[in-house]
């Protein structure tokens, strides 16, 4: 059973809050009214075993524990405000693990304007992390997953592929970017935002999902790939595709502008490093597809491969490999 068939299962034993205004994957956190305001709200529990983050630079690790709690929160157009977290430590760790989880946990905090509020401390074999986060919506209102039936183009911020790349190679995993600016830029503009937390492609696959009148256009030309992944496809002949279908994602921010975007505040966008990779419009043939320089490629027609699905991650890798291949070719 993969993740969102779990998570289906297990919500449906429970009432929806009648504060709670986003619907079941319609939103990267909830959405609910508290007092007169409406918050996000988001946790997220990460562990090496399922998330693949390694931990030679405890600093590191922090940070990007971090920056994945919250970009739930600038997804959908919160600015972040208040954290809590649960920090498992590995027993044979020495106290300089502790301090650089946290120094790399207080920096990301700090660049946010968040304050860490509690949480809980716990021992096990290997280290474990939940974090929560929550902040107000925009005075426009949050952002979700949902898009009229307009047409769009499709931006993304920052290089992709690199985590994968990183997994599938035993390397350390990157330092993942907080995108603060960005997410001030393009908040009072997008339609719709979500961030890459499973990979490019599982993002996109959701957002089809929760928009079935419309056809969602990635285009592979336009992507803005790491630098480190051309030479490896090249080597191995592995198709670069494949690292965006891994769901070991980036944290960075998939969102749809309007067509119609002033061209002032479309500039702020660019300016702000985002980058176009596609289009999104009302179409009797909905889906997600896939283009490669303008010219028709593939139909997406299942879900990406799961992690939870596979018992090992050789096999997990491997049905990645065979999708991309049946995808974007060799």
């Amino acid at each position: 059973m993969n993740e969102q068939d779990l998570i289906s299962r297990l919500a449906a034993q429970f009432p929806r809050s009648p504060r709670q205004s986003n619907t079941l994957f319609g939103c990267d956190a909830e959405i609910l009214k508290l007092g007169a305001e409406r918050w996000c709200l988001t946790m997220d529990e990460f562990s090496p075993e399922e998330d693949l983050f390694t931990c030679e630079s405890p600093e590191r690790l922090g940070a990007n524990l971090a920056v994945a709690t919250l970009s739930d929160l600038l997804a959908c157009g919160a600015r972040p405000e208040f954290f809590m977290q649960s920090l498992v430590l590995p027993k044979a760790a020495k106290p300089a693990f502790a301090d650089g989880v946290t120094a790399g946990i207080k920096r990301i905090l700090s660049a946010a304007g968040c304050h860490l509020c509690g949480g809980d401390l716990g021992s096990a074999k290997n280290w474990r992390f939940t974090g929560f986060a929550m902040g107000r919506a925009s005075k426009g209102g949050p952002l979700t997953h949902k898009l009229s039936t307009g047409e769009y183009t499709l931006w993304v911020t920052g290089q992709l592929g690199d985590a994968n790349f990183a997994a599938f190679k035993g390397l350390p995993t990157p330092a993942f970017e907080l995108r603060l600016a960005e997410a001030k830029a393009l908040r009072p503009h997008a339609a719709a935002c979500i961030d890459t937390s499973g990979g490019l492609i599982d993002a996109l696959w959701l957002l089809s999902g929760q928009n079935p009148r419309l056809r969602f256009e990635l285009d592979l030309a336009l992507v803005p790939f790491a630098r480190e992944l051309s030479g490896d496809a090249k080597r191995t002949g592995i198709p670069a595709g494949a690292f965006l279908l891994g769901g070991a994602g980036e944290y960075e921010l998939l969102f749809a502008l309007p067509t119609d975007i002033a061209a002032g505040a479309l500039q702020k966008i660019k300016k702000a490093g985002a980058t176009r990779i596609g289009g999104a419009y009302p179409s009797k043939e909905p889906g997600l597809f896939f283009l490669r320089g303008g010219s028709p490629l593939s139909k997406m027609q299942k879900a990406p491969p799961c992690p939870r699905e596979f018992a090992a991650m050789k096999a997990y890798t491997s049905a990645v490999l065979a999708a991309a291949r049946e995808l974007f070719g060799k």
